[in-house]
């Protein structure tokens, strides 16, 4: 089966990333002015032709012949070694690193955009080179001088690879459970000792070694999740002994097969060695860098990889011939057919729609931290913990439902191993559940991100959306505001209600509203993309303009019509007790 080329990705992600999100302006500012668009698009094409070459004709071969545990060992195909060595020797680990780390000081939104590409070509193998990235970043961000020599190069040259630690067998998105400990030492090194589980990238056998960040507790602290702290904990000891640190199992899991996930137990015969980052019980704040870091990477290569199934599924439409013209009698290709046209375009507007939501944020990671004004560089960081939770949510809910599509247009042929759509719906399905559940999110974006602050940060979001709606033009723009208005109104009339509402009735309702304001979101980029084409009537800005109608007649709606309960003040029927009883 041949492999999917990124040219169309790479052309779609050149659109999101410098005619609509703007991206060449950051080239100005004093962090980015090393670069100008010409490397950018220099990274944009290497990436391109690596993905292509090293790790889309890698997929099948490492979804069919997946990790082996033998004697303790974790052994991964070769290929996943070859394609992180190229990914490793091409500069890309490195990529979002300081210059005086030795990397290239990418903007956040650029980054994003290599997770897209190499994502749709493969997630499961791209992924050891994601979490050591992001590893890398945390020591980057809050480790001292020795720590920073220590781990910074092998970790940039690939020569080690990056973990995070978080989760415990009893204790899954429960962080205030966890059991794992470290205990001061006299020469101020830690001794670990604990177990972890679901741990991706946890053992492999292509790197010399491997840093574990580890989530643990001290003397001290206090013993919900703000009392842990953060350690590196290594596989292998500084000089080159057993750190103690053991794989106990391997999660066999539906998808991402490729990607190694672990139980690992840290202080087999004699405790593991760690190294405290930053302050004591301070480790969960330092954490959520690299977990906001990975949420954005699940929505955006949960995007990428609704987006491969979408190209397939229309490579395959385009080609099959089934039924036969009413006037000629000649056999006409299923995309011809409006109910598979409707799903192709369904799946278009999902998957174009989240990779410019996870753009928009990765935008707003570089705002916080680079925008000249202090006032706008703070409102960006207000938006971002705001947007942080939706993108992964949306992206991962949405992008599931694309893939569905992409199975359903094939038909028969979706659903067996002959074709990819089969293994990339499995894909899928494990980012609704990675780096937090989607109703962990929901609840934390109604709790953390609309209660606490009584809504102020959504309100000026949708503000500022109402304010571009001033300046729609054309028939495409005005049809896809209409609804986009409507939507905005009811999502601030919820608002208000489940800001005033008890706690319970707006954890029952997160679910819900946070898919009507994901939705909301992207409808609004939708518009903004159409904007970007306003003088363009070729093939690409008429198929984009038909899939932001679309989203705009067919998704959108769905989650408008379910959110209107909490306006009309119904209450869910899982938020009754009494519902219980119908279990039986």
């Amino acid at each position: 089966m041949p492999t999917l080329g990124a040219d169309l990705l790479l052309q779609e992600l050149r659109f999101l990333l410098f005619d609509v999100l703007d991206a060449e302006a950051l080239l100005v500012r004093p962090t980015f002015n090393h670069l100008d668009q010409l490397d950018l698009e220099c990274i944009l094409t290497a990436a391109d032709d690596l993905a292509k070459r090293e790790f889309g004709p890698i997929a099948d071969i490492i979804d069919r012949e997946e990790p082996l545990l033998l004697q303790g060992n974790v052994t991964v195909h070769k290929a996943v070694a070859r394609a992180f060595r190229a990914y490793a020797d091409a500069g890309f680990l490195g990529a979002s690193l300081h210059v005086e780390s030795g990397g290239l000081q990418l903007p956040a939104c650029v980054s994003t955009t290599l997770m897209a590409i190499f994502g749709a070509a493969c997630t499961p193998a791209a992924g050891y080179g994601f979490l050591t990235t992001a590893a890398a970043r945390i020591i980057q961000t809050f480790g001292d001088v020795w720590q920073k020599s220590t781990f910074l190069a092998p970790l940039r040259d690939g020569i080690w690879a990056g973990t995070m630690c978080l989760s415990e067998p009893h204790a899954g998105s429960a962080l205030g459970e966890i059991h794992t400990k470290a205990v001061l030492r006299n020469d101020g090194c830690y001794n670990v000792t604990g177990t972890k589980m679901w741990i991706s990238g946890g053992d492999q056998d292509f790197t010399a070694n491997i840093a574990h960040l580890v989530l643990a507790r001290i003397d001290g602290g206090t013993s919900n999740a703000s009392g842990l702290s953060l350690l590196i904990v290594p596989k292998m000891s500084l000089d080159g002994s057993s750190n103690k640190v053991s794989t106990i199992g391997l999660n066999h899991k539906l998808g991402h097969r490729g990607t190694s996930n672990c139980a690992l137990t840290f202080g087999t015969d004699g405790p593991s060695t760690g190294y405290l980052i930053g302050k004591p019980h301070a480790g969960l704040s330092y954490m959520f860098q690299m977990m906001n870091e990975a949420r954005i990477g699940v929505g955006v290569t949960a995007a990428a990889t609704a987006y491969a199934a979408y190209r397939y599924a229309t490579e395959y439409a385009r080609t099959r011939l089934q039924g036969r013209d009413p006037e000629t009698g000649a056999q006409v290709a299923i995309v011809g057919h409006a109910d598979v046209k409707r799903m192709l375009l369904m799946q278009r507007a999902i998957c174009d729609g989240g990779l410019c939501l996870c753009l928009f944020g990765a935008r707003m990671v570089d705002d916080s931290q680079s925008h000249p004004d202090p006032v706008e560089a703070s409102r960006a960081g207000i938006l971002l913990k705001l947007l942080t939770p939706l993108i992964k949510l949306w992206c991962s809910e949405r992008g599931l439902e694309a893939n569905s599509l992409a199975i359903q247009v094939m038909g028969g042929a979706g659903y067996v191993r002959d074709h990819p759509v089969e293994r990339l719906f499995r894909d899928q399905r494990l980012n609704p559940i990675h780096e937090g559940t989607n109703g962990v999110l929901a609840i934390d974006f109604i709790l953390r991100g609309v209660r606490r602050d009584g809504g102020e940060a959504l309100l000026q979001l949708l503000s500022r959306i109402t304010s571009e709606l001033a300046s729609i033009d054309g028939d495409k723009e005005l049809a896809l505001s209409k609804t986009l208005a409507e939507s905005v109104s009811m999502i601030q009339a919820c608002a208000a209600i489940l800001v005033a509402s008890e706690k319970g009735v707006a954890r029952a309702w997160a679910s819900p509203f946070a898919l009507c304001v994901g939705d909301t979101l992207v409808a609004w980029l939708w518009l903004r993309q159409i904007k970007a084409m306003r003088g363009h009537s070729d093939s690409v800005a008429l198929s984009k303009q038909a899939a932001a109608l679309c989203f705009s007649q067919l998704i959108l709606p769905q989650s408008m019509a379910v959110i209107k309960n909490i306006i009309e003040g119904n209450s869910p029927p899982y938020n009754d007790p009494d519902t219980d009883l119908l279990v039986d």
